[in-house]
């Protein structure tokens, strides 16, 4: 579901009468225990597929708002402790519920002790015949009252256990986001954004479900020690050797505890390697399909993946052997206790043996549930390490006023860094006051980028003072787009004023953009706006900033993304006009603008080399500035034209993902559904169909391995009733001699050795198969998803991607083997009892039949609603990725507008919408439960009732409810494995290598050779029903030729770029290269022969070895010299020098140097040129220029534009205009046409030069 900023109707809804009300509205008491305020819902549920708006409002004390400030109150008190305890703040948080839980599940456990009893009572009344029936029915009336007391008891223990995990996840989710906000740049740099969402999907998950168990840790100490005395009470001394066997478990519990801690940690880290590198890949998937690296990116992911299941199958294998412990612990209890007693000379009566083997069964249920219990708690306790550790981070230090009395900025020494270690900026001395036009500028490197982050708190203050008075608006070197529309990029939280707005949008030169938007200025903005062009995305920020009406304005170099004429208007409308009055530091390469400023700071090798006025600075001899103004005569400006014409043609835009995402205009289509851009999630309803079910079982190795584990989980029950079986049989020979009760005894011991090891038998089975499992369907998920096309990234936001990789790989990894084997489990115990029941009573078969209807019935009515909760569940929990991407994404701008607190409520509004889903689905849970237990005491009532008319009886057939809950969760939880198949069987892109015989064939041509490219009638549109971007377009580039493309936006300059790397197919015509028609051959055959330079520099966590060569094709000597040629010699000092994620330490021009040395590595026949060198300044650009004529002097170029300097030498220039060649010739030739487009470009860039 796509989810806008300013759409809030998912959450104020209302449908069937439903979604505007809350359960607390539904009903009074006897609604609450019944959970009968569910049923309209349910009711509805089966008519049709459920959707947001139906769903009920959360409570206020589940609402994220209320839960985050009652979190934020106890932490607040706990962080300021010597050693901080997040347990003990969630304690004091939202501990109430949890401890009235822990009362009902004493009442539970306290009668769950009369069936027992009873057992022994009834016993000794058929063994009575003069027993008076009335007798008989009062045991069977305890049977049934105990039952339904009992079951709603646990369901209410577990509704309230549930509902505390809900506030715990709502708790984690809202304190990891807002802590976010806060980080310091030093503390950010430990926590990658993998790592992070890690925190909030897996870590939150796990505190949510260690509700449900955490009493564990004393109602299982309860059972053991009333089921003991019970047991004392039937068996005498002789339960003392089992007492012995019950203490030995300590010691062993505590060392299981110890290793599956320790296996859980190492688990968790190599997660959170495999979820970073994931989020890596999917951010810069661009960068990678042009490059043809998808290899080694899947090979890189894959690597953590091997790592990652690897430990998982070590923690599967721990668990197993832990199984093996406590289920040979009963088992143990009960051989040496009867041993005992057999050796005291005791003989075993019918009584004594049910009674003591239903009071053990009571005993084995904690035992059995201690490596559930261990396993979450350690779960638990490794995430709130974890969370701890994060919560605890160092805080940004907020910039203070200082002494300021006015606007202004003050800095006095400044040392600014973004680690301890490591200053970048040194010494900084500045005293800047309103009404000030301030530039600043250096070399690829100098720090002028960190200057502004000092400011905004960004950078440490290492040293030295830095104080800032006023309101600041910030626009960063890569600006920040929000997925929202365009308005609201712009108005960016602030209350709509037209003529503000439309005074923004005049001096920023958008006026004439909104007019081509689908929806105007309501279109919606994809993520990191990729449905806009480098230069509208930076007028958009700038128009953000002016419409903020700050007193101080940060600009980080956004000349640079516009051309020279558009960059002329908005320095002069708005820099100089809109902005005056104001303290504006513009950081700019463009020294042409400088003549303007009222004072220029010059950076160098991390400090200010001079600062002074432009006459002054330029005036001293041998000055920094005065030796880079002599070394460029001409100051070169950008020349590709950004602002479009307000026609009906340039409706077509320039950037590929733009045209592919866009609508058109229908006469019935609004502006906001012709602006629409994100698609829904799609969402499958109904049953999870079979087909789900045979992927999943196909993955784990197909329908006999399926057979063999359901075999083993047959085989442990067999063993298991071959045991109770034997224990009744032994019982009826009390009266044999001393030899013969000892062979019964050893029989009973083998049963049960035997039953302990079938059961480690079959959960290891079932692990390791659906290790397998995991395996396979992730390698098809990662698969599928890098092959996908660039027009699934444009329209899916990255969160809902990462929900799938991250989310629903850790159901199909952890929670679907566990339930499975929960199921299996339950299933075949339920079977097989009421098999016995059968057997031993033939009359319980009048009442089995009805159940079972009444059981299939209501199973049936319940899961209908339950998936769709489910799939609702799944699809709004990617919103809330999406926003905490976009959000990290955008933290300086966020935090330099002040805007944290709009995110953080944007960030509760999307997680109550989820938290709705997932507290209905729960709830649903128990109104299942509930009415499967009552079914399952019927049953057990009858079988009593039987009994007490002269047959025996056996009352754990009540675990039918277990089973009921057992196979709905398994049901919803296969939604996962739905939902990442959906994924598995999308639509990709073409094969990525041709047939062998055509590879051959290039091979054998040492294609490409000359690097001739020629477009031949093209015709390309971004999807059917979408104008044509490229039109009938036809020209020829000669062998190593330099050619220059120009155009204004929307001309169809990038789609030359889109068609010739096929990154969307051509609907007509064809591209050659060097003779060989593209689409013939493969995208990695084509794309690995032609070296691409994108506008926005990308580079990847890793070293800097990796970012230039991933496939390792390159020795020491050439990664070197295309460093040295790439003049990033300063900025690296070793090969193998770290490089964090998406490159933050390196500046933006320091990642476009290492980019450009991709490219001289590569040496390909055929150059492509996006803005290369945008943030470079005009002397390192210059030197980069030289370089790139001298090594790809054997190259064809294609350069789009940028700089006049760059494209003058060009031997020809491509003018592109409305999708077709209009001017290609040399640029001597085309300036002789006065009228010519190209003139008219040249003219504007000359008229800004001056």
């Amino acid at each position: 579901m796509a989810l806008r900023k300013d759409e809030k109707t998912p959450l104020l809804a209302k449908a069937d009468g439903l979604g505007d009300r809350c359960p607390e509205q539904m009903g009074g008491c006897c609604s609450g225990i019944f959970f009968s305020w569910l049923t309209p819902l349910l009711d509805l549920g089966n008519r049709r597929p459920l959707e947001f708006a139906d769903l009920y409002q959360l409570n206020p004390s589940d609402r994220a708002v209320n839960i985050s400030a009652t979190f934020r109150k106890f932490w607040d008190r706990e962080r300021v402790l010597p050693t901080p305890r997040l347990w003990r703040a969630m304690a004091h948080g939202f501990g109430w519920p949890f401890a009235y839980a822990g009362f009902l599940k004493l009442i539970h456990d306290s009668l769950q002790f009369v069936g027992p009893m009873v057992i022994k009572l009834i016993i000794e009344f058929l063994s009575d015949p003069d027993a008076d029936l009335r007798v008989g029915l009062v045991y069977a009336g305890a049977i049934f009252v105990s039952g339904v007391v009992q079951s709603f008891a646990l369901r209410q223990y577990f509704f309230y256990c549930f509902e505390t995990g809900l506030r715990l996840r709502s708790a984690v989710v809202t304190a990891v986001y807002q802590k976010s906000l806060v980080l310091s740049a030093a503390a950010k740099a430990k926590k990658s954004t993998g790592e992070i969402t890690n925190l909030m999907s897996i870590d939150a998950q796990r505190l949510q479900d260690i509700t449900s168990y955490s009493h564990a840790i004393w109602y299982a100490f309860f059972q053991i020690l009333v089921s003991s005395y019970l047991l004392y009470l039937q068996l005498g001394v002789a339960f003392v050797s089992g007492v012995v066997v019950i203490l030995l478990l300590i010691p062993a519990t505590a060392g299981i505890s110890k290793i599956m801690q320790s296996l859980q940690e190492r688990l968790m880290s190599v997660k959170d390697e495999r979820v970073k590198v994931v989020y890596e890949v999917l951010s810069g998937i661009k960068v990678i399909k042009l490059q043809a690296w998808e290899n080694s990116f899947t090979s890189r992911v894959m690597e953590f993946r091997t790592n990652e299941l690897a430990r998982l199958r070590t923690y599967y294998i721990a668990d197993s052997f832990s199984d093996l412990v406590y289920n040979g612990v009963p088992s143990l209890v009960i051989v040496s206790t009867f041993a005992t007693y057999i050796y005291l000379g005791n003989s075993l009566d019918v009584g004594t043996a049910l009674t003591s083997l239903a009071l053990f069964n009571i005993l084995r249920f904690p035992l059995f549930m201690l490596p559930n219990v261990i396993n979450s708690l350690v779960e638990a306790q490794v995430s709130i390490k974890r969370l701890t550790e994060f919560f605890v981070l160092e805080e940004r230090a907020p910039v203070t006023e200082g002494s300021l009395t006015r606007v202004g900025i003050a800095l006095d020494r400044a040392t600014f860094s973004y680690d301890t270690d490591a200053p970048i900026l040194r010494d900084v001395s500045a005293s800047l006051q309103s009404d000030t036009l301030v530039a600043v500028v250096g070399s690829v490197g100098s720090g002028k980028s960190t200057l502004l982050a000092g400011l905004l708190g960004d950078a440490t203050c290492s040293g030295g003072s830095v104080h800032l008075k006023g309101s600041v608006a910030y626009v960063s070197q890569q600006p920040f787009i929000q997925n929202a529309t365009l308005r609201d990029n712009i108005t960016f939280g602030l209350p709509f004023e037209h003529a503000k707005y439309q005074e923004a949008i005049r001096v920023s030169s958008l006026a004439a953009d909104l007019k081509i938007l689908p929806g105007g200025d309501l279109t919606e903005i994809g993520e990191k706006g990729i449905n806009l062009s480098g230069g509208q995305r930076t007028r958009v920020a700038i128009a953000r900033a002016v419409y903020q009406d700050a007193d101080i304005y940060l600009l980080d170099d956004p000349l640079a993304a516009v051309d020279s004429h558009v960059g002329s208007d908005i320095f002069k409308q708005c820099i100089k006009s809109a902005l005056k009055g104001k303290l504006v530091v513009l950081v700019t390469n463009g020294l042409h603008f400088l003549k303007d400023c009222d004072t220029v700071i010059v950076l160098q090798d991390g400090a200010v080399a001079e600062a002074g006025t432009l006459a002054e600075l330029s005036a001293t001899d041998g000055g920094v500035l005065a030796t880079l103004l002599e070394s460029v005569q001409e100051a070169p400006a950008e020349e590709t034209y950004d602002a479009p014409e307000a026609t009906e043609e340039a409706a077509v835009t320039e950037e590929a993902p733009r045209r592919r995402a866009s609508t058109a205009r229908s006469d019935t289509d609004g502006d906001e559904k012709a602006g629409a851009l994100i698609l829904d999630e799609d969402r499958a309803t109904g049953d999870v169909p079979w087909a789900t079910y045979k992927v999943w079982i196909r993955a784990c190795g197909g329908f006999g391995v399926a057979a063999w584990v359901i075999t083993l989980f047959v085989l442990s029950q067999l063993v298991n009733l071959s045991a109770t079986f034997w224990l009744s049989y032994w019982s009826e020979q009390a009266g044999s001699s001393e030899a013969d009760q000892l062979y019964y005894f050893w029989i009973y011991t083998a049963l049960n050795a035997g039953y302990a090891f079938a059961v480690f038998g079959r959960i290891l089975t079932l692990y390791l198969a659906s290790l397998r499992g995991s395996k396979v369907l992730f390698n098809q998920l990662l698969t599928q998803v890098l092959r996908a096309p660039m027009s699934f990234f444009d329209t899916t936001p990255l969160g809902r991607i990462v929900n799938r990789l991250s989310k629903d790989v850790y159901a199909i990894d952890e929670s679907i083997p566990s339930t499975w084997g929960m199921l299996f489990g339950t299933i075949f115990s339920v079977l097989t009892t009421i098999a016995t029941v059968v057997y031993v009573t033939p009359y319980f078969t009048l009442v089995l039949g009805p159940l079972a209807v009444m059981y299939y019935v209501s199973q049936r009515y319940f899961v209908k609603t339950s998936r769709e909760l489910q799939r609702l569940d799944s699809i709004s929990r990617s919103p809330v990725y999406a926003l905490f991407t976009e959000t990290l994404e955008g933290i300086a701008t966020i935090r330099a507008f002040g805007a944290e607190a709009q995110f953080a409520t944007r960030n509760e509004e999307l997680l109550d919408l989820n938290q709705r889903a997932y507290f209905l689905n729960f709830s649903a849970n128990c109104w299942l439960a509930l009415r499967l237990e009552f079914a399952g005491t019927v049953v057990a009532t009858a079988a009593a009732l039987f009994a007490v008319c002269g047959h025996q009886a056996d009352n754990s057939v009540a675990f039918a409810g277990l089973a009921g809950v057992s196979l709905s969760q398994i049901q919803t939880q296969m939604v996962s494995v739905e939902r990442i198949h959906n994924y598995c069987v999308m639509d990709t892109e073409a094969e990525l290598y041709a047939p062998a015989a055509v590879q051959a064939q290039l091979q054998a041509t040492a294609w490409p050779s000359q690097g001739e490219v020629t477009f031949e009638k093209v015709d390309l549109r971004y999807r059917p029903g979408l104008p044509r971007v490229l039109r009938n377009l036809s020209f020829t580039i000669r062998a190593k030729e330099k050619v220059g493309v120009v155009g204004r936006t929307g001309a169809g300059k990038s789609s030359l770029v889109v068609a010739l790397m096929r990154i969307v197919e051509p609907s007509g015509g064809r591209v050659l290269l060097d003779g060989v028609d593209t689409a013939t051959i493969g995208l990695h055959d084509l794309r690995d022969q032609i070296s691409i330079i994108p506008q926005d520099p990308v580079l990847f966590s890793g070293t800097i070895r990796s970012n230039l060569d991933p496939f390792e094709r390159y020795d020491d000597a050439a990664l070197w010299t295309a460093v040295k040629r790439a003049h990033l010699s300063s900025a690296v000092a070793a090969l193998d020098d770290k490089v964090d994620e998406r490159g933050q330490n390196f500046s933006v021009g320091e990642r476009q140097l290492i980019c450009i040395a991709r490219a001289l590595l590569k040496k390909s026949k055929v150059i492509l040129m996006d803005e290369a060198t945008a943030s470079i300044d005009p002397t390192t650009d210059r030197l980069i220029q030289q370089s790139i004529r001298e090594e790809f002097a054997e190259c064809t170029t294609l350069t789009i534009a940028h700089r006049i300097n760059t494209i003058l030498d060009c031997d020809r220039i491509l003018v592109m205009d409305k999708g077709a060649a209009a001017e290609f010739d040399a640029p001597a030739e085309l300036l002789k046409n006065p009228s010519g487009l190209f003139t008219n470009l040249v003219d504007h860039w000359r008229d800004s030069e001056e």
